[in-house]
């Protein structure tokens, strides 16, 4: 056995020989293949990118991300890739479809290398100096150092504006220059977010949490240019192709946002690829390049568990009075609403309280109490508190919640497939929501009425869609029938849907425009519920109505052009208020607007 051994050794370690040739050989081989990355647990590095380009696809470090065409041959994504972009692609969007590289696609050095369609870069990882890079229009990147302080108080949010418009692809609708951020009405949040260069960025400001209805404009000698309003992403600025001379940026309706307490945003301007057609027999590729912008999320807090807000709001004919919550005063004096120009929506400020039970005082200018009760409030709630005289003529508290996304419960569901009833187990799968919406509430707070139905002039909210029968987004429970202090259980919005519509536009966008229902004057109604219904009953003569182009307007400066003057897209409520004929004070409609 001895005489043997250094055969057989010298004849093993020949077949290592070969075994470690061979695995050689395949490992190289495996250095072009697509890695199956681990998916799980993967931490985040510092580079962040937002695709402001169209679709594309992505490959870190040879390893694709999406499913591209190699050679004719569909090239299927990794796993991790998969997590990142499900649909295959990497989709661009209203947001900007973010993502974060994690730290197991970088290579060895830190280093991440990009093609991103024809892009060819590599990016380091900074985590000292962690980076944003936004993929323009133009298929490059522009890199822009990321905040991660969070608000100096708690329940705010920082924003800031950054101006990457361009006319890389053209000037055609003259939306360059400097920028200015503006609330609903036109008016300047502030001057640090106004006279944005093209190429520069605003510093961050600080408001308070909430619904916002920001506009942007280019901005001329200082002033904004009314003429020249920016469309916010997906939807389109305004083009004739029949009438290509007159494209006058007017009349578009942003949606209304929430900012969430402790988040950071930025408002991005860039240039943007519409779905425009350029040519009036709609035949050449519908292909125009605007200046348009987004609203990135560049630090998310997550859920808010903290922080609610209310307003207060005076329907007692006759009386000013103040409101405090556990003691402490929300807002000042409080005049008669109804003594205010019915003209225009009214806005009440708002404070922001900390959830939990609080306890609501109402008194007159004397100090003597009027009427007091609890409140429970949990994080988000937005509340209206109403002081009014109920039927016996005492002043009353109501709270009334406001909902801010421009949502409605369907009472079916169609995943895909047949409808799905409403058991009561599972209610987020019927959630609808309509981003670009002009939303309101209906209250009748006269106790004269016992039951008042608001109307489009002499006509129910069409398309009307009665009790127990199919889906509406104007319910008879949100304006038929309206006892003084009742507030509806569900359902309690009358919503039409506003998106911006251009003539050149390839359809209709989100499915829908409903300007053609939009009421012209908002009138009230007395009427009866069942069995003797009377629907809408008899008009109360002694209430003016509401000129819905005025009310539903929050600054008619802004349109040079009566083309564009329509009510517009936000979150109302229209209140029926006072005494009826023969009293000192006599009924009126009011509309108030809870969104800035």
């Amino acid at each position: 056995m001895k005489q043997k051994s250094p055969i057989i050794s010298g004849s093993f370690l020949f077949l290592l020989g070969i075994v470690a040739c061979l695995s050689a050989c395949k490992k190289e081989k495996l250095d072009n293949t697509p890695l199956q990355t681990e998916v799980g647990n993967n931490s985040a590095s510092a580079i962040r990118l937002f695709n402001l380009a169209t679709s594309t696809d992505v490959t870190v470090n040879n390893i694709p991300l999406t499913a591209r065409q190699n050679n004719g041959q569909n090239q299927g994504s990794t796993d991790i890739g998969l997590s990142l972009f499900p649909s295959g692609k990497w989709l661009s969007g209203e947001d900007g479809a973010p993502f974060v590289l994690p730290n197991n696609l970088l290579d060895k050095n830190g280093k991440a290398h990009f093609i991103i369609g024809t892009l060819d870069t590599t990016i380091v990882n900074n985590v000292e100096n962690p980076r944003d890079y936004y993929l323009m229009a133009n298929g490059h990147l522009r890199v822009v150092e990321r905040n991660n302080t969070q608000p100096a108080a708690s329940q705010n949010f920082k924003i800031r504006v950054i101006n990457y418009g361009s006319q890389a692809f053209g000037n055609q609708l003259e939306l360059d220059g400097p920028v200015t951020l503006t609330y609903a009405d036109g008016s300047v949040v502030d001057q640090r977010l106004s006279n944005i260069a093209p190429g520069a960025s605003s510093g961050y400001i600080e408001l308070p949490y909430g619904a916002y209805q920001f506009k942007l404009f280019v901005a001329s000698g200082g002033n904004i240019d009314v003429t020249k309003q920016l469309a916010d992403v997906p939807t389109t600025p305004y083009y004739d192709p029949c009438n290509p001379s007159f494209h006058p940026q007017q009349g578009i309706n942003p949606r209304v946002r929430t900012f969430k307490p402790g988040g950071v945003y930025t408002i991005m301007i860039s240039e943007n690829r519409h779905a425009l057609y350029s040519d009036c027999a709609k035949i050449l590729p519908p292909i125009i390049y605007a200046n348009s912008y987004r609203v990135l999320t560049e630090s998310n807090p997550g859920v808010n568990n903290t922080f609610a807000r209310m307003q207060a709001i005076n329907a007692l004919p006759g009386k000013t009075i103040s409101v405090s919550v556990d003691g402490k005063a929300l807002g000042g004096t409080y005049p008669y609403i109804g003594q205010a120009a019915g003209t225009k929506a009214y806005q009440a400020d708002y404070q922001i309280y900390v959830q939990g039970k609080h306890h609501i005082v109402a008194r007159d200018e004397g100090g003597s109490l009027l009427a007091e009760a609890d409140l429970t409030l949990y994080p988000y709630d937005n509340y209206t508190i109403w002081l009014y005289n109920n039927g016996e003529g005492k002043p009353e508290l109501v709270f009334q919640p406001n909902d801010m996304t421009g949502t409605l419960y369907s009472s079916t569901y169609h995943p895909n497939g047949p409808i799905v009833p409403d058991d009561g187990t599972n209610g987020a799968a019927r959630l609808i929501q309509y981003p670009y919406a002009l939303q309101s509430r209906f209250i009748n707070l006269c106790a004269d009425v016992p039951f008042a139905t608001f109307t489009n002039d002499h006509q129910l909210l069409l398309p009307a869609i009665g009790p127990n029968l199919q889906d509406s987004i104007r319910y008879f429970s949100a304006y038929v029938n309206m006892k003084p202090g009742a507030l509806p259980l569900r359902n309690a919005s009358v919503i039409y849907s506003l998106p911006n519509y251009s003539p050149a536009s390839t359809g209709v966008p989100f499915g829908n425009t409903e300007k053609a229902y939009l009421p012209s004057l908002i009138r009230v109604f007395r009427s009866k519920p069942a069995p003797q219904a009377e629907v809408p009953g008899s008009v109360e003569q002694g209430v003016l109505p509401i000129q819905a182009n005025q009310a539903f307007i929050a600054n008619s400066n802004l349109y040079s052009f009566p083309q564009f003057k329509s009510p517009e897209t936000g979150i109302y409520t229209v209140a029926l208020v006072g005494r009826m004929a023969g009293s000192v004070n006599g009924a009126k409609l009011m509309v108030i607007k809870h969104n800035k």
